[in-house]
């Protein structure tokens, strides 16, 4: 159990990293951008604050204002290694994520019909994919939206949303851990910065930039790495990342850690840690919401 939350848990971290793209963030849809950054910076912003009223532990309230605001599970394995986690806060993390997330997942399709021109599906897409915790919850919340309103471009407007949010996780892991750092010394300083974020963060972002780069290459109408075609390209970093170090790695560290928790922590943590969680889905929710609307009043979308 050791080996599968040290190893097998970072090792799936770093094979995360080859999702993530910024090449894919200028093909699919650069407005998403600033719209996600204000979702996701509200999230790592209260959050943490949140949770230090309610008088958490400051690494629980990381992982729930990175959970809450990134994408759920796979942002909590990141960050749990990175700020030295307890295996008891990431098990409350991961059940605030499941829990707020599928609420979210059976309400918002309907706040989206309440408050969204059923015309505007890239508006409504938006929402959802910045509202929802979960990768995966963000498709099924989209999925329902199209099969209950007729509407199938919702999901792909959702996905764009979600997979922009994805990527700030390159950015939100370091930080996590010179915040942990900071907090631990007293202060980060140039000489220490290096340390204060672990090797396996260094390898998921190198991951991400050769992900970056072959994509980058293949726009100019090159091969990826001088070597592999678009198929072949996508395919191996798709498998890397989303099958073995999703599916595979971290999936199991997670059962592990789930098998080496104590669950009296639960009792013993309270109501507090899913009062925080509550609410800071209300936030990220919220500013999605908030993002979305001004979208439309801005750019109305024009009926077909």
């Amino acid at each position: 159990l050791s080996y599968a939350t040290c190893n097998i848990l970072r090792t799936g971290i770093v094979c995360v990293g080859a999702k993530l793209s910024a090449a894919q963030i200028l093909a699919l849809g650069w407005t998403t951008v600033p719209a996600a950054a204000c979702s996701v910076g509200a999230g790592v912003t209260i959050i943490p604050m949140l949770a230090a009223r309610f008088g958490l532990a400051p690494r629980l309230g990381a992982l729930l204002a990175c959970g809450t605001s990134i994408c759920g599970v796979t942002a909590i394995s990141a960050v749990a290694p990175a700020i030295a986690a307890t295996q008891a806060e990431v098990a409350i993390a991961v059940a605030n994520v499941v829990a707020f997330g599928s609420v979210g997942m059976l309400v918002y399709p309907h706040v989206a019909a309440a408050l969204f021109p059923p015309s505007d599906s890239r508006a409504i897409g938006l929402f959802l994919g910045l509202a929802v915790h979960d990768t995966a919850q963000v498709m099924g919340c989209a999925a329902s939206y199209a099969e209950q309103y007729s509407d199938a471009a919702v999901v792909g407007a959702a996905a764009v949303a979600k997979l922009t949010r994805n990527v700030f996780l390159a950015a939100v892991v370091p930080l996590m851990a010179v915040r942990h750092a900071a907090g631990a010394t007293g202060g980060v300083t140039a000489k220490t910065f290096a340390a204060a974020v672990p090797a396996f963060v260094g390898g998921f972002l190198a991951m991400a930039a050769v992900r970056t780069f072959g994509d980058a290459q293949l726009a100019n109408g090159g091969s990826a790495l001088f070597a592999f075609d678009s198929a072949q390209w996508k395919g191996g970093a798709d498998w890397l990342g989303a099958v073995l170090g999703t599916k595979v790695l971290l999936s199991t560290g997670l059962a592990a850690v789930g098998l080496s928790v104590n669950f009296a922590a639960f009792h013993g943590a309270g109501l507090a840690p899913f009062a925080v969680g509550a609410a800071g889905a209300s936030v990220v929710g919220g500013v999605g919401l908030s993002v979305a609307l001004l979208m439309v009043s801005l750019a109305p979308a024009v009926p077909a």
